[in-house]
């Protein structure tokens, strides 16, 4: 959990006086929990940003930061998404599941095709640059880029690979990019399904 982070919330049970305690009880956390959380022990999952949001009156938006989307310790769902959105008020439109399967069909076949695959190979690098090593599932995606590139995988799995590359490269896809942080969550969430996919496949 970012430094920052955990003195805002310090800072925010300073100025309602509740103690560590108060806030277990209102938030459902685990007291122990929250000690690890703000002793940098332990990173929170998006559930108890949205609980310690509610209960100190912080905006979401200023507790989410991407070293708390980085590598979650809970599989990402829809419903953290979602909650994430509205509290947050985005301009995001038809944020489903069935959308988002929609999208990597329309990605693998464009990463099948020999332009959609130098446009991998040519932008993948530059994106990661931007993002300065920081964001969703970035070991994955550098494995990933690795082995689609050197095609060391069958074509239904270069397939997949290519979809969730394709995604992340993608600036304007379900929650554009423009909403940093938050507009990387879908890409998790990609990368996520795939990766799951992947691994059914073993």
């Amino acid at each position: 959990m970012s430094t920052n982070v955990v003195v805002l919330i310090k800072e925010a049970l300073r100025e309602s006086n509740k103690s560590m305690r108060q806030l277990a009880k209102e938030t459902g956390i685990n007291v122990s929990t929250i000690s690890r959380i703000l002793n940098g022990k332990r990173k929170a999952n998006l559930d108890h940003l949205k609980a310690i949001s509610t209960s100190l009156h912080i905006p979401l938006s200023d507790l989410v930061s991407s070293e708390e989307i980085g590598e979650p310790t809970h599989p990402l769902s829809f419903n953290h998404v979602r909650a994430i959105i509205s509290e947050m008020n985005l301009p995001v439109e038809d944020f489903s599941a069935d959308n988002l399967k929609d999208n990597i069909q329309k990605y693998e076949k464009k990463s099948n095709t020999e332009e959609g695959r130098a446009t991998i190979l040519e932008q993948f690098k530059s994106k990661m640059a931007a993002l300065g090593g920081q964001g969703p599932y970035i070991q994955q995606l550098e494995s990933m880029y690795q082995t689609f590139k050197e095609k060391k995988a069958s074509k239904k799995e270069l397939l997949l690979m290519g979809s969730a590359l394709f995604y992340f490269i993608a600036s304007m896809d379900m929650i554009p990019d423009y909403l940093f942080p938050v507009g990387y969550l879908d890409d998790a969430l990609v990368i996520q399904y795939v990766m799951q996919s992947l691994s059914l496949k073993h």
